[in-house]
C-alpha cells in the first residue's frame, strides 16, 4: 500500500486529521536503532528526546579520543563503560520509544476539539419515538435514494 495518503490534508479536526498528525510525530525503533549505530554522538538520544543523555555521549565520547592521546590503557579503561553504555541503550530504546509513542498519542486524541462541528446533530433520529431505524427500514429508504437518483439522472 502506498504512503500517499499521510501527503492529504483532509482538514478540520476529526479522526483522519488526528491519525495525519499522530502519524507525522510518531518515533520509530528502526531509526532509534540506526542512529545508535553512532552511538558517540548522541543521535539516539537526542532523537529519543534526552538532551541531557545526548550531551552525555558526546562527552564521553571527546573523554574517550582525549584519553586515547594521552594514554592508551586510560582509553580501553574508559571504553568499558561506554561499551556497558551501549548495551544499556539498546535495551533502553525499545521502552523509551514506547513511551514517547504512547505520550504523543494521548496529546494528539486529547487534543481534538471538545465541541462538536458546526451542524451536527448526533444520533438524531427523524421518526416518531426517536429510536433508530430497524435494518429493515434502513434497507427501505437506501433503495428509495438508490431509486431517486436514478431517476435524477435520467433527468426525468
Amino acid at each position: 500500500m502506498s504512503d500517499a495518503w499521510q501527503a492529504l490534508d483532509l482538514g478540520g479536526g476529526g479522526l483522519q486529521q488526528a491519525n495525519l498528525a499522530l502519524a507525522r510525530r510518531l518515533k520509530r525503533r528502526r531509526r532509534a536503532y540506526f542512529l545508535l549505530a553512532v552511538a558517540p554522538l548522541g543521535l539516539h538520544r537526542a532523537y529519543l528526546e534526552d538532551r541531557r543523555g545526548a550531551w552525555l555521549w558526546r562527552a564521553a565520547a571527546a573523554a574517550l579520543v582525549g584519553a586515547a592521546l594521552l594514554d592508551l590503557r586510560a582509553a580501553f579503561a574508559l571504553a568499558a563503560p561506554l561499551v556497558a553504555a551501549l548495551a544499556y541503550d539498546a535495551w533502553w530504546i525499545d521502552r523509551r520509544v514506547t513511551a514517547i509513542n504512547k505520550r504523543l498519542r494521548q496529546e494528539v486524541y486529547l487534543s481534538q476539539a471538545a465541541s462538536p462541528p458546526p451542524g451536527f446533530a448526533g444520533r438524531a433520529f427523524p421518526e416518531p419515538g426517536g429510536r433508530p431505524p430497524s435494518f429493515a427500514e434502513q434497507e427501505r429508504l437506501l433503495r428509495e435514494r438508490a431509486g431517486r437518483r436514478k431517476i435524477d439522472a435520467a433527468g426525468h
